[in-house]
């Protein structure tokens, strides 16, 4: 049990050093390395849940699933303001996009168990100022598929609208006709491809996400549908390149 906390947190720690490396081209390849240093890790939060007496199951996967939040709060007590904002973004990145999703990778129910509590007791003991959510390595690495269209899935989402409404058709639309027939405007989609899902992990993360997302509807959204159906589609583009920059420093710190 102790070797396995021990682990546990040098995958946190390591993980942490690839934060900024979380771009379309490079995820699969260091969430995959990185895993195969620390599958022995989530085989033994298996195993060890699998092999603790009926009775004492919850209590081991209560034990693991403390490690983390617990050693992340020591490491944030004494820093500077402007530090633990900056932490907050990594510490949440790290875990949203490495290492809760490196836990349930093999979909095994006891490491599914534990990472479910893992994000709630991170939550529960507020060990940054933002919420945690839970994703999967499947969910995070089609996110970067979107490419254009991420930002604006995840803004109809919050409004229940479904993968084929017509907001999401008409800028799909647009970008396979319009910006994909010109060299900067395939720049442009490259770009997001890369940024994108990041800045939507992190306004996830908010308190007021929904409302943040409602406000990207109203200023950016529903305009840029209007220059589409009016033919402005460069004004469409000008729009929606704003709104990402905007994005881009708020919330990556670019």
């Amino acid at each position: 049990m102790e070797q396995t906390k021990q682990e546990l947190i040098q995958l946190f720690e390591e993980m942490l050093t690839q934060i900024k490396h979380f771009k379309r081209k490079t995820y699969e390849g260091i969430f995959k390395d990185g895993y195969d240093k620390f599958k022995g890790t989530v085989a033994d939060i298996a195993r060890l849940c699998e092999e603790a007496p009926e009775e004492e199951k919850e209590s081991v996967a209560e034990d693991l699933a403390h490690v983390i939040p617990d050693y992340a709060i020591v490491k944030m007590q004494g820093l500077s303001k402007s530090r633990k904002e900056r932490n907050s973004v990594d510490y949440n990145m790290n875990m949203a996009v490495y290492v809760v999703p490196m836990i349930t990778y093999t979909h095994n129910e006891y490491c599914e168990k534990v990472a479910s509590r893992m994000v709630e007791v991170w939550n529960e003991k507020h060990v940054t100022s933002l919420t945690l959510g839970q994703s999967s390595y499947d969910d995070i690495a089609g996110g970067f598929k979107k490419g254009f269209c991420f930002i604006t899935t995840a803004v109809c989402e919050r409004q229940d609208k479904p993968d084929d409404c017509y907001e999401l058709t008409t800028l799909r639309a647009y970008r396979d006709a319009y910006l994909m027939g010109t060299e900067d405007g395939r720049a442009l989609v490259d770009e997001y491809y890369d940024i994108a899902p990041g800045i939507v992990q992190i306004i996830n993360m908010q308190k007021d996400a929904d409302e943040i997302y409602e406000e990207l509807y109203k200023i950016c959204l529903a305009p840029c549908i209007s220059y589409i159906e009016a033919g402005e589609e460069e004004q469409c583009k000008e729009l929606y390149t704003r709104m990402v920059r905007n994005l881009q420093k708020k919330y990556l710190y670019s």
